[in-house]
């Protein structure tokens, strides 16, 4: 028997009955009226609700219980239901039905339509998430996943936008301008701390303290961190800020003066470098991360607070970004930190 939330006991029979009523409940209840897990634990564990289709529904409701982010959630949801509509080609419906070969077959079939190895190694991690939970719910005894290896990942060498590039895409934005203030302002944001586009966008004005020098910001899984902001970019963003007359929270507007969403940011900054003619570099938000990250290391910094900077859980996602440092970075450092030049003999 299942007990409801303010209810007595309710039969499995009842509960299976409804099931069609509960799901409409999610979609119109808020988070504070529904008990979510207690809700997903009172699916009765039958054939009928063994279905992938109907599991996959449950894993993305467990996702948004787990405070998983919109994105997440978002990409949960089209690359398992990939795999599901692959499983519904060979009639295959049940989560017992998962196995090795049918995995296998499904990561090939990507390969097969283009897709390159990181992409299908995104599709296997995802996979491998919506694998682990239904073994944590009891819906599969064993692990078909096992037994088999990620797909490796390629190893790119991202070309950051060079001191010309920059030049180049600051002079093309006019300096006068409102537009012209607020494109100043991102440029330097965007150089100064490596902030992710998403990241950037969400600022709101009371996150920046010019006191500390500082700007709050809310990272992947809405985890808070603090970067530390130099003082021309203070300068860009106070230009930026005092040619405002609104009420808005946010940082970011169009030059209508309404809110600018993390779209318009991508594409404010996909047409700087357009018009700056950029070739050699990704013209894109991402690629000032890997330029800021790569200065930071050139004018002193280390990994380890690098890491902490650009919000990275691991040293190792920190690395990918050092991969175009080359010898001539090695000369210049072993200039200072010889280890025969520095002893005292």
């Amino acid at each position: 028997m299942v007990r409801d939330q303010d209810g007595p006991p309710l039969k499995l029979k009842t509960v299976k009955n409804s099931l069609p009523r509960a799901e409409n409940e999610l979609k119109e209840h808020s988070p504070d009226n529904i008990n979510y897990d207690e809700l997903i634990r009172a699916i009765e564990h039958s054939p009928a609700s063994n279905e992938l289709k109907r599991l996959l529904e449950f894993y993305l409701i467990s996702c948004k219980v787990e405070s998983k982010s919109p994105k997440t959630v978002d990409t949960y949801r089209r690359r398992v239901n990939c795999f599901v509509s692959f499983c519904h080609r060979f009639s295959l419906q049940l989560a017992s039905e998962i196995s090795p070969q049918l995995i296998r077959a499904f990561l090939l079939s990507l390969q097969e339509k283009g897709c390159g190895n990181n992409t299908v190694n995104a599709y296997y991690r995802a996979l491998q998430a919506f694998i682990h939970w239904l073994m944590r719910e009891a819906y599969i005894a064993n692990d078909p996943m096992r037994t088999l290896k990620p797909p490796r990942l390629d190893k790119k060498v991202i070309q950051p936008f060079s001191i010309g590039d920059i030049k180049k895409i600051l002079g093309v934005n006019a300096k006068t301008s409102f537009l012209g203030l607020r494109n100043r302002a991102l440029i330097f944001l965007f150089m100064d701390t490596g902030l992710r586009l998403a990241e950037i966008s969400g600022i709101n004005i009371n996150d920046i303290d010019f006191n500390q020098e500082t700007v709050r910001v809310f990272g992947k899984g809405s985890k808070e961190r603090i970067v530390r902001i130099g003082k021309q970019t203070q300068k860009a963003l106070l230009k930026y800020m005092l040619n405002r007359d609104d009420d808005y929270q946010c940082l970011w507007l169009t030059e209508e003066r309404r809110p600018l969403t993390c779209r318009g940011v991508q594409e404010a900054i996909k047409k700087l470098c357009k018009r700056a003619n950029i070739t050699d570099a990704k013209p894109g938000p991402h690629t000032f991360r890997h330029t800021a990250a790569i200065n930071y290391l050139r004018n002193g910094g280390d990994e380890f607070t690098l890491q902490i900077m650009l919000g990275h859980t691991t040293l190792a996602m920190t690395r990918r970004y050092t991969s175009t440092l080359g010898t001539e970075d090695m000369m210049r450092v072993h200039r200072q930190a010889s280890p025969v030049d520095n002893l005292k003999l």
